[in-house]
């Protein structure tokens, strides 16, 4: 597979599954033994729990939205920086904060191995603190909280 052709998989899966909530569509281009790696949270191991996370995410964000910000492959790694964009309507069961209803901005990066095409191990670093101080449960960084 092309690296143009495994950008068109990935951007199509990040349109339909994060972005419409068609989580069938990942199977095209996941393996059923994924590994979802996130610091400071238990890895997401297999397709289904992957597809249950983004269930999850998508009913804690209401009207999210995913883009990708820049976007690196070579051979079998690809590199994603990515924003995600929603309102903070629901809880989640990674971030159990009631809902604000504050309108936030998430960014992270991702880096996805695929084997044959299909994704096999994903480390996904995203800014949690930066999330917290948009909700409002952390204060923000620098002299004096300020």
């Amino acid at each position: 597979m092309s690296t143009e052709e495994l950008k068109a998989k990935v951007r199509r899966i990040i349109d339909e599954a994060f972005n419409k909530g068609n989580l069938n569509a990942m199977d095209e281009i996941v393996t059923a033994g994924v590994i979802l790696h996130r610091p400071g949270l238990p890895d997401i191991k297999g397709l289904e729990a992957y597809k249950q996370t983004i269930a999850d995410l998508r009913k804690t964000y209401s009207d999210f939205n995913f883009t990708i910000d820049e976007f690196i492959t070579e051979g079998d790694t690809s590199a994603m920086r990515w924003s995600g964009r929603g309102t903070h309507t629901g809880q989640s069961a990674s971030l159990p904060i009631p809902p604000t209803g504050k309108r936030v901005t998430m960014t992270g990066l991702s880096i996805i191995r695929t084997v044959d095409g299909k994704a096999v191990e994903e480390w996904e670093y995203m800014d949690v603190i930066g999330l917290m101080q948009q909700l409002g449960v952390a204060p923000p960084m620098g002299p004096g909280g300020k």
